[in-house]
């Protein structure tokens, strides 16, 4: 009895121990198949396109295994990028790199696959591109960094770094634009700017130089030129008191002559020396009644003619910012000349008033009823020496030099204007100016 009691009990030991056996044999099998759907799921993933890239191996021992086939559409844009394109890992190791990211490191691509990526950074840029690639899930950076190219050359490269999570994992996105080409087209732009000062300099100091020989030939002409010409129409007139009856009529006659065309010259070489002045002087812009200005102009040419019956249609309130005393000199160029060319009309009527142009700038007008002029001459009203109407025509006028419509061109170019005429013949003519600034500036 005793020996089959010990003998039960030694086979309900055993019983025991089979049991716990088996149960560590099924947590292992329950352990391999959990592995073993874990393998696989990532080959499904792989098939299916679902990866690109696997990282296998212990903290800074990591291989990237990526794979070719994964997502084509999307590798065969990148691949034909113009730009560098990386993706990095949370650690700064490349998953994948593009052929162009390759040629601008001297390498190939397959080649910086499971690289350090500041391996592609000088030591100098280093700091600066960590802290550019520090960017979170969502979040972008930009900025240039230098990129070691092939035998230790740098490649200037504009960096745009975008951060994303994909399942769970924070990758980088890395887009670098070379900006070589750039750099090279700056630096000639700066080596053209550069010569364009220079030689912008030298053409102020030759205008410079031009002016002051024009100053030089400007006095010459004042008493170089201008005391003969008064000697000389002062001994003709002496002539003409002393000796005019030994002369005969033929002699007195080209006595005459000689006075008028002394006189002639020299007011030909005041309106050129005041054409200068115009040319040359400073402009004082400040407020200008043009109104007034006209008013007091119209009331001059009545004085000095009173037997001259003459409208005048006046604007009021037109002000302007001009020099005072050059636009006064072009509101007299035009207003003397709406009198002059109106002598015929007993109904002469001159119009002074102010509209807009397309530019919403100042424009004004002279405008009268009086000979006009042939369109097909308008482009000589605005020349030296240029006049459309014998002196003849009008007499006790004054002849004219034709410098008087240069001068207002050149007047109102100054104030940053332009000029225009029209006209037809007898039906009157009207000059416009414009004087680049807004109404009611």
């Amino acid at each position: 009895m005793d020996v089959a009691r010990l003998s039960a009990r030694g086979a309900e030991g055993r019983s025991r121990t089979a049991a716990e056996n088996h149960r560590e044999e099924s947590a292992e099998l329950a352990e391999v198949r959990a592995q073993l759907r874990e393998l696989q799921q990532t080959i499904e993933a792989i098939r299916t396109g679902g990866v690109d890239s696997l990282i296998v191996g212990p903290p800074g021992q990591e291989q990237v295994y990526a794979l070719a086939t994964a997502d084509r559409s999307y590798r065969l844009i990148v691949e034909a990028m113009n730009e560098g394109a990386a993706t990095v890992s949370t650690r700064g190791v490349i998953l994948d790199a593009n052929p162009r990211l390759g040629s601008m490191t001297g390498q190939n691509a397959s080649e910086l696959i499971g690289t350090p990526v500041l391996d592609l950074i000088p030591a100098a840029h280093r700091p600066a591109f960590a802290r550019l690639l520090d960017v979170g899930a969502g979040d972008s950076a930009r900025g240039e960094v230098d990129l070691t190219g092939s035998g230790g050359t740098t490649v200037p490269v504009l960096l745009a770094v975008s951060g994303f999570d994909l399942d769970g994992m924070l990758l980088r996105c890395l887009v670098l634009t070379d900006l070589t080409a750039q750099r090279a087209a700056e630096s000639q732009v700066s080596t053209l700017t550069a010569e364009l000062e220079a030689r912008v300099k030298q053409r102020t100091a030759e205008l410079e130089r031009s002016n002051k020989n024009l100053q030089a030939f400007t006095y010459s002409v004042a008493h170089d030129l201008s005391t003969p010409l008064r000697a000389l129409s002062g001994f003709s007139e002496v002539m003409l008191e002393e000796y005019g009856e030994l002369l005969g009529e033929t002699g007195r006659g080209y006595a005459g002559r000689i006075t008028a065309a002394s006189e002639r010259m020299a007011t030909v070489i005041d309106d050129l020396l005041r054409l200068s002045q115009v040319s040359r002087a400073d402009l004082n812009l400040v407020p200008v009644d043009l109104s007034a200005e006209v008013v007091a102009i119209a009331d001059g040419l009545r004085s000095r003619d009173p037997g001259r019956r003459v409208s005048f249609a006046i604007q009021d309130g037109v002000w302007v910012t001009a020099d005072r005393i050059l636009i006064r000199a072009v509101l007299e160029n035009l207003v003397e000349n709406a009198w002059k060319f109106t002598a015929r009309r007993d109904d002469a009527t001159i119009e002074f008033a102010a509209t807009t142009d397309d530019k919403a700038t100042v424009c004004c007008y002279v405008r009268d009823n009086g000979v006009g002029f042939d369109p097909a001459y308008v482009d000589k009203l605005f020349q030296p020496f240029q006049r459309l109407h014998a002196a003849c025509e009008f007499p006790g006028t004054g002849t004219g030099t034709g410098i008087g419509l240069v001068s207002v061109q050149r007047i109102i170019e100054r104030h940053g204007g332009r000029t225009w005429a029209q006209g037809a013949v007898n039906g009157g003519a009207t000059f416009y100016f414009t004087l680049g600034a807004p109404l009611g500036s």
